[in-house]
């Protein structure tokens, strides 16, 4: 039986009749189910919630919940699964809020774990990994095929660029670059992600493009204190007028870093003004 008999089903909600409702499971509001999602048991799902086709969601896990945000005055966000998307067991993932776009999206064939929570407004691209405990605060985006280890802190409107992994216990205060492997608190990059960038069919060339610029950016800078003005110009030296190269994405991202972002966050520039939170008298 698709949809099991202890299932509670809001009438406004729309499941498809190849999705799989398990025992104990709430779909609550204007939710979609799409085809082959399963929702395993003890599942809850609020809200104008798209759960795509394939997806499965584990026990006790909560998506679509009102966001952890005191600026929230009960719009009508949407939360926005993917496709084969897999959340695990009691992790949870917020809607988006008015200051934030309205919507949270967690891309096809991601991985969030168990007990990691995915705050309001982030956006998490596609083939990415959410490790246990992992905690990650609104506002912020995890480009494509990224690796967030376990119990792992992400700040509010940062950024995690794509093939980037993040060290299990980190604290990711800033924006950290694509193609990285980082680690510590703040969690800083230590080296290009070899084997992320070669299984995601990174020349041998590119690669070795990517690690000389590294060592621009970032190793010689730091040992001999390199403006990083100076060091984007010596970098950019390194490959001519190519564009659309990983290494040439890499220096466009820290170019844009240089010049836009707030406390380390390029996101903090467009974070947009929210009225001061109305608190009810006791």
């Amino acid at each position: 039986m698709p949809i099991h008999a202890l299932a509670v089903i809001d009438p406004a909600a729309e499941v498809h009749p190849d999705a799989i409702i398990g025992p104990f499971c709430v779909v609550q509001g204007k939710a979609r189910i799409e085809a082959g999602a399963e929702l395993r048991n003890h599942v809850t799902v609020y809200g104008r919630t798209t759960i795509g086709s394939g997806s499965i969601l584990f026990p006790g896990c909560v998506v679509g919940s009102d966001p952890q945000d005191l600026k929230y005055r009960g719009e009508d966000s949407e939360t926005i699964i993917g496709r084969e998307v897999r959340i695990h067991e009691c992790a949870t993932v917020s809607k988006g809020t008015a200051s934030g776009g309205m919507k949270t999206s967690i891309a096809d064939h991601t991985m969030v774990m168990a007990y990691a929570h995915v705050g309001h407004d982030c956006h998490i691209g596609a083939h990415v990994v959410i490790a246990n405990n992992a905690q990650i605060a609104g506002h912020v985006i995890i480009g494509r095929k990224a690796i967030i280890g376990g119990m792992v802190g992400i700040h509010h409107f940062a950024t995690v660029g794509e093939l980037t992994i993040v060290s299990g216990m980190a604290g990711v205060r800033f924006d950290l670059p694509p193609y990285m492997m980082a680690e510590g608190t703040p969690a800083e990059p230590r080296n290009i992600n070899i084997i992320g960038c070669r299984r995601d069919g990174m020349s041998d060339e590119a690669i070795r493009q990517l690690r000389d610029i590294f060592k621009v950016l970032y190793f010689d800078r730091e040992k001999n204190g390199t403006p990083l003005q100076e060091s984007l110009i010596k970098a950019r030296e390194l490959i001519g007028d190519e564009v659309g190269s990983p290494a040439a994405r890499l220096i466009a991202w820290q170019q844009e870093h240089l010049e836009t972002n707030i406390k380390g966050r390029v996101q903090e520039a467009r974070r947009q003004p929210a009225a001061a939170a109305v608190i009810p008298p006791a």
